[in-house]
């Protein structure tokens, strides 16, 4: 039976505005209250994978390709994965779902949370990614296979737990007791959370401690961005490099076995998301630290 944790701070309200507020920020607010306030997953889900929000391409189409090579090229070892972050990027489980038999999805947010349960009943709120592979122009046969593992993820009992995450000021807090999995799938959530790179580091470290030595880490992370816009508010992100991710994991006990920095793909909307690039990275745990 699917469990569902909800631990760490209460629920919260979030305010939608239909114009770009001049003030998006409330500086009396700390790091954490502000994404708690003003993140909304739905909204987030729907303004940057569809194809009307012309960032599909970098999204959706290419990650989830780079996760199928890697996967099918059977570098990857073992029974389980945990996806640590934003639970609206659960279509990169699409492709994860055959090589896996337990599944974990971690969220720091409510409305994340709230996410996976629409997506796992098939509620008429939930975000609709057939819809979204149909709109994908190219290989019908790789469409209509996304589509088939959507529908074989949701009816499985692959998915073992969702858990509330714990944002603390140094970033999300992983569980202390949870078991060590075999693979850790993180999109996009450190540069978004971490309020500088001390905090990067820091999270990097803590997550990293519910993975096996010998276990893989695969990160999707903005490079070179500074802000995205979720529901009407400007959203600040942690601009970083890809060699300064390279070096933390040297530094935190991995050896680096894929590395692919994509340019952006559609660049309109500079307006909306500054990111120059997508990093794309697997790194292996060659030895815990202390």
């Amino acid at each position: 039976m699917l469990r569902i944790h909800r631990t760490g701070r209460e629920s919260f309200r979030v305010t939608a505005y239909q114009q770009f507020p001049s003030q998006t920020m409330e500086p009396s607010l700390t790091w954490t209250s502000q994404y708690q306030k003003y993140f909304d997953s739905e909204k987030g889900v729907t303004e940057y994978h569809t194809a009307e929000s012309e960032f599909t391409d970098d999204s959706v189409i290419q990650p989830m390709r780079q996760l199928e090579q890697f996967f099918a090229s059977g570098s990857v070892k073992g029974d389980t994965l945990v996806l640590y972050g934003f639970a609206t990027n659960i279509h990169l489980l699409f492709p994860a779902c055959a090589y896996f038999k337990e599944i974990t999805i971690m969220d720091f947010l409510d409305t994340g949370l709230q996410y996976v349960e629409n997506w796992l009943k098939n509620h008429p709120k939930a975000f609709d990614w057939t819809q979204c592979f149909k709109s994908i122009q190219g290989d019908e046969d790789q469409r209509e296979k996304w589509i088939a593992n959507e529908e074989k993820l949701r009816k499985a009992i692959t998915i073992k737990n969702i858990i509330k995450l714990e944002l603390s000021e140094s970033g999300p807090v992983a569980p202390k007791s949870f078991p060590l999995v075999d693979c850790l799938l993180s999109p996009y959530a450190l540069a978004v959370v971490c309020k500088d790179k001390a905090c990067f580091i820091s999270t990097l470290k803590n997550m990293s401690c519910l993975l096996k030595v010998g276990g893989h880490l695969i990160l999707f992370l903005f490079i070179q961005c500074t802000y995205a816009y979720i529901g009407g508010f400007k959203l600040p992100v942690l601009c970083i490099e890809d060699d300064f991710v390279k070096n933390v994991l040297n530094e935190q006990g991995f050896v680096i076995k894929e590395a692919r920095l994509n340019p952006r793909i559609n660049q309109t909307k500079i307006s909306v998301m500054d990111f120059s690039h997508i990093l794309f990275l697997v790194a292996l745990k060659v030895k815990n630290l202390k």
